[in-house]
């Protein structure tokens, strides 16, 4: 099947409801295996990356939504990420920092959702022509099913110091994410250099 819809909507498995049951059949089986799932899932999401990645190239991004987790956000902060990242430009005390610089460095804006269905809704409210977002496994796969309308670049948080806590993302990984989504040239000399 064809990912690219010539109407510029994005078309995914994740919108039938056949893939949806047999990847949730396929995580049950492969669940008693260490890392098996897990692979599973990564496997998913890089297949769903390089789908978004063709989409992009023929419908570039308007509106591009960043949600992070709050389980990045560093235990005991007070700073109000729900509405902006300006205090994390300057404490810098957790990955935020590093998010809101990258961020402000693109022009992209940011959120920060503290729960699965808030960042539902706020795909839903916003109409993004893109999705960036770092989540455990087992949201990246709940938000596949849950928003599968939207082209999502996805990538799994990179460890916790316990559950829900302190969690890391791949900067790395981000930029470049943030640099092909970016507006103008920017987003014109990562695909130069791609295409390289």
């Amino acid at each position: 099947m064809n990912d690219l819809n010539p109407t510029g909507a994005f078309s995914s498995p994740w919108q039938r409801r056949g893939f949806v049951r047999l990847v949730a059949l396929a995580r049950w089986v492969l669940r008693p295996w260490p890392g098996a799932e897990d692979r599973f899932i990564d496997r998913l999401v890089a297949d769903q990356n390089r789908r978004v990645g063709d989409h992009l190239r023929v419908h570039p991004p308007a509106r591009v939504l960043l949600i992070m987790p709050r389980c990045v956000k560093k235990t005991g902060c007070r700073a109000p990420v729900q509405e902006s990242l300006n205090e994390c430009l300057v404490c810098r005390q957790c990955p935020l920092g590093d998010v809101a610089h990258l961020c402000l460095e693109h022009g992209i804006e940011a959120m920060v959702a503290f729960r699965s269905h808030i960042a539902f809704a706020m795909a839903r409210n916003e109409q993004p022509d893109l999705i960036i977002a770092s989540a455990c496994r087992d949201r990246l796969v709940k938000a596949l099913c849950a928003t599968p309308e939207f082209p999502a670049l996805l990538a799994p948080l990179t460890g916790m110091r316990k559950m829900c806590l302190d969690a890391g993302i791949d900067l790395d990984w981000l930029s470049d994410q943030l640099a092909l989504a970016a507006p103008g040239p920017a987003r014109d000399q990562v695909r130069a250099a791609e295409g390289s």
